[in-house]
């Protein structure tokens, strides 16, 4: 919207518009003043007390005055066309008409002229920051692929699941030391019946507990780390088709069967390459512009007074 870029623009050039007498900062021989910062914020949104200084929105409003001033000392330029380019594609976005754009200048106390000289101070900002930053950032396809491998279960589209039948033998809550005993004869009777080939169903109709008796013996389908940590450990480290040891936990006796497990599946390098170029090069983009900003800061007079 307009007055997020008015905000904007206003940063760099605070000689257009009102003015207060309270001076929050100076760059060098030019003031930042509380009105400068009030048309910053304008644009940002949320902003409950405008004439509450925020100390980190402010250190930006100095850096972008930092940013113009060296612009300017380097020489930097924008032509005609350049501004003419950037005023059309504002109106495009905001499909305004020539006379609408007009009356929206209007009502924040500018004219066109003055308009066009924030626009050329914008643009030669933005062509600091593309020559000194955003043109030195570099994403390699390793970089990416790195980035893809170390950060893999980002990318996670399915876990890793078991679909698991079980056994179940119930183990009271104040069992004695003969209920123990007597579960105790009770697994090694199972296992030597499933030794000796009997079914693993119909071991479960015979001596499960409810409820898993009643849903055929299945404990259902599980992700790594949604089963208790005894059965899920067990669990994700068997075959398909395989047959657990008697698993002891609070509640009694399991003894598993896996029945399917399915392999965790992950995005496709090629289908996250670009989400993933973005999101390295606006690190490498913010840690190089640190850097440079840095160097700029140290070389310039800077007074913060608020």
């Amino acid at each position: 919207m307009f007055l997020l870029l008015y905000s904007e623009i206003m940063a760099i050039n605070p000689s257009y518009g009102l003015t207060v007498n309270r001076v929050l900062a100076t760059v060098n021989n030019e003031v930042i003043t509380l009105s400068d910062y009030q048309r910053f914020v304008t644009g940002m949104g949320n902003i409950e007390n405008k004439d509450v200084v925020d100390e980190v929105l402010l250190k930006r409003l100095v850096e972008e005055r930092v940013i113009l001033i060296e612009a300017r000392k380097r020489g930097v330029k924008a032509g005609d066309e350049e501004v003419n380019n950037m005023i059309a594609e504002f109106q495009r976005q905001n499909n305004l008409s020539q006379e609408e754009f007009g009356k929206v200048l209007s009502g924040e106390g500018m004219n066109m002229q003055d308009y066009r000289r924030l626009i050329k101070d914008k643009i030669i900002t933005m062509k600091l920051i593309d020559s000194n930053v955003d043109s030195k950032v570099v994403v390699t396809n390793q970089d990416i692929e790195d980035f893809y491998n170390v950060n893999k279960y980002n990318f996670l589209i399915s876990p890793e699941k078991v679909k698991v039948k079980a056994i179940f033998l119930k183990l009271s809550e104040d069992a004695s030391v003969t209920e123990i005993t007597d579960l105790k004869r009770k697994t090694l009777k199972i296992k030597a019946l499933l030794k000796d080939g009997n079914s693993f169903d119909s071991l479960v109709a015979r001596y499960s507990d409810e409820p898993l008796k009643g849903q055929d013996g299945m404990l259902g389908e599980f992700a790594r780390g949604e089963m208790v940590l005894p059965l899920g450990n067990n669990a994700f480290s068997m075959k398909k088709g395989e047959i657990s040891e008697p698993i002891w936990v609070r509640e009694g006796v399991y003894i598993l069967n896996l029945i399917n497990k399915t392999e965790e599946v992950f995005d496709l390098l090629d289908n996250v390459r670009e989400e993933i170029r973005m999101y390295l090069y606006a690190q490498k983009r913010e840690k190089l512009f640190n850097e440079w900003m840095k160097t700029l800061w140290e070389k310039t007079s800077i007074k913060i007074i608020n």
